[in-house]
């Protein structure tokens, strides 16, 4: 992909953010299949690993995760001018969408169709997040991080099942990794 002009790269850019934005219903955590699909499956343009870590970047920078990580991979494939088209691709399809509902709102919010429809997705998305926890947690597992997989697990179980407050847990997770990357650090030198 690198090798390509910068003309061929804005408009696959544009064009595979177009397809993305309008598939991706749910929120951050569906963009990262269709991502891979699209950058990794069939343009090569990265791996996944490499995803997964502009993904944890666009999830940690303020905004809407499909924006941010579109922005990001539109800037390592063709730097600014990338960033900006796939800003602006991956914001035209939910901006088209919104005033188009907008103006029926009346005529949706009642339908029954509709709501069937709605509720019909949210089962899909819940089996997408799945999906992608599964995927993430896999390439976890290779990298033999285990500390990363039982944090999350005992974070999840402290949160949703002892009810635990999250962010006193989150700010305990992050002062227990800086211990052991201290730690770690040391024993390598």
């Amino acid at each position: 992909m690198e090798r390509k002009s910068l003309l061929f790269r804005l408009f696959w850019l544009f064009k595979a953010n177009i397809i993305i934005s309008c598939l991706a219903v749910g929120g951050g955590y569906m963009i990262l299949p269709l991502m891979k699909k699209q950058f990794i499956d069939k343009a090569k343009a990265c791996d996944f690993d490499e995803l997964l870590e502009m993904y944890a970047i666009a999830q940690s920078a303020p905004g809407a995760i499909a924006v941010n990580l579109s922005a990001i991979t539109g800037y390592k494939l063709a730097r600014l001018p990338g960033a900006v088209v796939s800003c602006i691709a991956a914001v035209l399809p939910p901006l088209l969408i919104i005033s188009a509902v907008t103006v029926c709102y009346r005529q949706l919010v009642d339908n029954h169709a509709v709501n069937a429809a709605l509720k019909g997705m949210i089962a899909a998305i819940a089996a997408i997040i799945i999906d992608v926890v599964y995927e993430m947690s896999k390439n976890v597992a290779r990298s033999k991080e285990m500390l990363g997989l039982f944090t999350a697990a005992a974070v999840f179980y402290a949160a949703f099942i002892l009810n635990f407050n999250a962010i006193l847990l989150i700010i305990f997770s992050l002062a227990a990794y800086a211990v052991i990357f201290n730690i770690r650090n040391r024993l390598k030198k």
